[in-house]
Order: C-alpha cells, then structure tokens, then sequence
C-alpha cells in the first residue's frame, strides 16, 4: 500500500514536471516567434527607404542646377518627403524599442541614418538656393542605452514633436543617430562641433546639448 503511494506521488511529479517542461517549451518557441516577426516587420519597413534613397540622391542633383524660379516645388517636396521620412520613423522606433540593434537590423538601421542624412543635406543646399526659407532642426541622439540618457533623450522627443506640429512646414525635423560609426554623419557632426549626445543643430548655426525646454529651443526659431 506504502508502495503504491509512494509510487503514485512519483507519476504525479512526473507528470507535473513533463508539463511544466512543455509550457516552458511552448512559451519559448512563442516568444521566439514573436521576436522574430518583429524583427523581420522592422526590417521590412527599413527596406522602404531603399528607393527613397535614390530618389534623395537625383532630388539632390536637381537641387544644384534648378534656378530660384524652381524653388516653391523643390521645397514643397522637401517637406513631403522629410514628413513621410518622420512619420515612418515613428512607427520604426516603435518595433526598434523591442529589440536589439543586431546584425541585419543594425544594418538596415545605418542605411535610414544615411538617408536622413542626405535630407539634412538636400535641405541646407535648398536653403542656400532660395534665401532660407525654412528651418532645420537636426537632433543627433545616441543609439547607446542607460536610464539616464533614455529619459533624457525621450523628453527630447517629446519636446521637438510639440514644436513640429505647432510650426508644421515652417521646420524640418531630422533625428540621426550619432554613434553607429558612420563616416557621413561623424563628419557633419565634426564640422558643427558636436561632442555630446544627444545634441540639436538648428540651423547649421546654434548647438544645443541635452534637454532645453521648449521655449529656450524656440527662441532660436523665431
């Protein structure tokens, strides 16, 4: 009788353990499925901007033979495209803020800073063709994660969205990761003396580090 306890509470733990085992199981392969479909969703959204990337690059040879005549269109276009470019990095952050910039996603990643890139450059070669127009704001933020700098950087975040949609087609916005070793972006940040991220460069002229608050950015707008 003793026996039959004993070996009866033994298929129990067994049993329970096989279960355990098998929820543990599913529970990874689950997760495992979901990351993956996350990454693939921002790899995919990434690869949209391979085509924008072109069209940039011939935007920017029409930029510098267009006269002044040209100017409303080429500027209209601007900001259609930088708000697209905008808007799209929205969504991408949010699936990047599940996950870990590695291997292809860090390499798509680098291609939409580069093509953020040649927007901020469209945009200064715009400016100086039709008399400053607009203005940029340029926020080179870090990719690096702590708490302090994620605090820092989303109260940022917040602050320039506030003041895009107040100003709307008065500014162009263009966040660029500064930190992923790219030479295209090391170099613009060296000609406008940007040793500290995350940082603001309004106008190719004023360097502003860390968090301001809003009215303090503004002023240098008016």
């Amino acid at each position: 009788m003793v026996h039959q306890i004993v070996k009866s509470k033994h298929r129990v733990f067994v049993e329970s353990l096989i279960i355990t085992l098998l929820i543990l199981f599913l529970g990874f392969l689950f997760g495992t499925f979901i990351e993956s479909s996350r990454t693939s969703k921002v790899i995919e959204n990434y690869k949209y901007f391979e085509i924008d990337a072109l069209d940039l690059r011939l935007q920017n040879y029409y930029y510098q033979i267009m006269d002044k005549a040209s100017c409303e269109e080429a500027i209209k276009q601007n900001f259609i495209f930088a708000d697209e470019i905008y808007r799209q990095g929205i969504i991408i952050q949010r699936y990047e803020d599940g996950n870990k910039l590695t291997g292809n996603l860090l390499l798509e990643k680098k291609k939409y800073v580069l093509l953020k890139t040649e927007l901020w450059l469209n945009s200064i070669l715009l400016k100086e063709k039709c008399g400053n127009p607009f203005h940029t704001i340029v926020y080179a933020y870090s990719q690096s994660s702590n708490t302090i700098k994620d605090a820092e950087q989303t109260a940022i975040s917040k602050t320039l969205k506030g003041i895009k949609e107040e100003l709307g087609d008065k500014i162009v916005l263009i966040p660029i990761a500064g930190d992923l070793g790219l030479g295209a972006v090391d170099m613009q940040l060296r000609i406008y003396n940007v040793t500290y991220l995350p940082s603001l460069i309004i106008d190719e002229e004023h360097i502003i580090e860390g968090f301001k608050e809003k009215e303090e950015i503004e002023k240098y707008l008016e």
